[in-house]
């Protein structure tokens, strides 16, 4: 059986992406997404989130326990989707 396309052996060069084409590869495409998150000891809804080399921090607002230092999660979901 023939293997998926790992997604970062995919061809990069434009008219050869995958994106630009009609169909994917009938083999499929391999992806592995993963993201860490934690609390912050002492910070009652500060959360950090980390994946792809990126750091993400995630705060609720003052009415509801948070400190607001950072966006709340919902938006970000709401964000994130948007993209």
């Amino acid at each position: 059986m023939e293997q998926p396309l790992k997604w970062n052996e995919a061809p990069t060069a434009p008219g050869e992406r995958i994106t630009d084409k009609p169909e994917l590869p009938t083999r499929g495409v391999l992806m592995e997404l993963r993201a860490d998150t934690e609390t912050i000891e002492g910070e009652s809804m500060l959360k950090v989130g980390r994946s792809a080399g990126w750091t993400i921090y995630s705060d609720e607002s003052e009415r509801i326990g948070g400190s607001a230092k950072y966006p709340p999660p919902m938006p970000m979901l709401a964000t994130a989707i948007g993209f």
